[in-house]
């Protein structure tokens, strides 16, 4: 295995691990339970890439890479599961962005790809086919991800999730990308391109098992994910949320969302306490008359302070301020 292969694994695996812990950091400071699939989601796919590379030294070491073993799927039964865990934390990643709730729609779709997995290697013979398909049924679950979250976009005329998804469409669009350069990569190594001779810098390792793409799509969503944490955590160190989650008296999907904006929103208008928490509730669709008796305060109060609200925000009415909060 050559030098620059070895470093850009542990590379890799550094980023898959301090990208988990910045996710499992942010879970125990703030107890928001969209930030344990993130975290499992980089343990998952470091130990996978561990297993990958732990197969290739030991074979370096003990063997050779030949016709009989490049196409083999290593530790299927492994292999299989790691990937149903992978797929199942984006799964749910996505589900949180597009509000998608419910158990069920996230164990159909892994439960489908590991019995197509497991259907692909009982009844194909050994060769680069049977590997294509394997590994290929995972980049067909991410893409029926992104068409589940596409129609959900089309379907859902909310004007508030409509804000929420004009932002996130470039990720949407870069990971679709990434998907089909997968694909791409996967069918040029696996069924066009020769096993690596001999002699050359890439002996001893499994090209067919690991996926350039992949990992620069790993990488680029652990760099959201670090950015988008880390701001986060930083936004709630200097100023705390005023406004706490409540199931009982607000819809738990739309008060997390809020949640999430309001403190950079807050920060970048400066707005005061009391403003801050009177805009989540504007923002949560209630009227002044709602707000006064929610906070027990007087109505006039209420008018006033939403007046300085808006003036902050350089927005004319309720409407226009729900938008701005929502594309910022």
């Amino acid at each position: 295995m050559s030098s620059l292969i070895f470093t850009y694994t542990i590379v890799v695996l550094c980023v898959c691990l301090s990208t988990a812990s910045i996710s499992i950091a942010a879970y125990i400071v703030s107890r928001r339970p969209k930030y344990v699939p993130q975290a499992l989601f980089f343990v998952a796919y470091f130990v996978e890439l561990t297993q990958i590379f732990g197969g290739e030294w030991l074979l370096q070491n003990v063997g050779t890479v030949t016709a009989a073993n490049y196409y083999e799927v290593d530790e299927p039964a492994f292999r299989i599961l790691i990937g149903a865990v992978i797929l199942a934390c984006l799964w749910r990643i996505i589900f949180d962005i597009i509000d998608v709730r419910g158990p069920r729609l996230l164990v159909l779709p892994t439960v489908a790809l590991c019995v197509a997995q497991a259907l692909i290697l009982v009844l194909l013979p050994y060769g680069p086919l049977r590997q294509w398909l394997f590994y290929t049924m995972r980049q067909v679950s991410i893409l029926g991800c992104l068409a589940c979250a596409f129609r959900r976009y089309r379907s859902n005329r909310d004007e508030m999730f409509q804000q929420r998804m004009v932002k996130r469409r470039p990720l949407f669009l870069i990971l679709l990308v990434f998907t089909l350069c997968i694909v791409c990569e996967d069918t040029y190594i696996i069924l066009l391109a020769p096993i690596p001779a001999s002699n050359s810098p890439l002996t001893g390792v499994f090209l067919s098992s690991r996926n350039i793409s992949e990992n620069l799509m790993m990488i680029f969503i652990a760099a959201v994910t670090i950015y988008q944490t880390v701001r986060d955590l930083a936004l709630r160190f200097n100023e705390p949320p005023e406004v706490q989650v409540d199931a009982k008296k607000h819809n738990t999907s739309l008060a997390e969302h809020i949640e999430d904006r309001l403190p950079a929103y807050a920060q970048l208008h400066k707005l005061s306490k009391r403003e801050r928490e009177i805009l989540a509730l504007v923002v949560e669709g209630k009227s002044n008359r709602e707000i006064a008796s929610e906070l027990i305060l007087a109505e006039g109060t209420i008018k006033t302070h939403l007046h300085n609200i808006m003036k902050k925000c350089g927005q004319s009415n309720r409407g226009d301020l729900k938008k701005d909060f929502w594309r910022s």
